[in-house]
């Protein structure tokens, strides 16, 4: 369920998105700047997030259940020394979920950078070896995460390389970086689920 349950967050994002100044673009200006406690002034716009406690919380929340989801049904489905290490990887995306909703930007930019890079590596690189230890057992899901994975880094790769500069699309970048993941551990999660019901009544209609 906490896995199946991670699109939420971006749901919860375009919300607190839509509540913030005019000026907040989800194109142009980066998902933390939800986060900001206070009107912070980006490329000449001032921009504000009246419900800055919500979205603190929410990068916490998703977080912990992005960490938890890994350990309760990754540690069970994702075989191999690849499936351990994409777990291993997206606890280390869900830790640094959790830190960026405790060290808002605003407050410490040093700090939330550190705690927020790690998630830009981590996560495609958990998408990559979650595909990998699925490829044996359900081969279309993993290729379907393999796209997803290009999709990631793509979205990290640009964020990177804009990343400092406050410059147009970087919010677009960072999005495609990041909802990829959230989206996708839902599909995975839930398609297992339909399939191991499937084969459970296959299994019952040959007893």
């Amino acid at each position: 369920m906490v896995w199946a349950l991670q699109p939420l967050y971006v749901l919860i994002e375009v919300v607190i998105g839509l509540r913030a100044s005019a000026d907040y673009s989800f194109a142009d200006s980066t998902i933390s700047d939800l986060g900001n406690t206070a009107c912070r002034q980006v490329r000449g716009d001032v921009l504000c997030s009246p419900w800055h406690a919500g979205m603190n919380v929410a990068f916490a929340w998703f977080g912990l259940t992005l960490a938890l989801g890994a350990l309760l049904w990754g540690t069970r489905h994702l075989a191999g020394r690849a499936g351990r290490a994409s777990v291993v990887l997206w606890c280390v995306a869900g830790a640094g979920s959790i830190g960026v909703g405790l060290l808002p930007v605003n407050e410490d930019p040093t700090a939330h950078g550190l705690v927020a890079l790690p998630i830009f590596v981590a996560q495609p690189l958990a998408l990559l070896l979650m595909g990998m230890s699925l490829r044996a057992a359900r081969p279309r899901t993993a290729t379907a995460t393999f796209v997803v994975t290009a999709l990631a880094a793509t979205g990290s790769i640009g964020f990177g390389l804009l990343v400092g500069d406050d410059v147009a699309g970087i919010g677009a970048w960072e999005r495609l970086a990041l909802w990829t993941g959230y989206v996708w551990v839902s599909v995975v999660v839930l398609t297992s689920v339909v399939s191991g019901h499937a084969q459970h009544g296959s299994r019952r209609q040959v007893q």
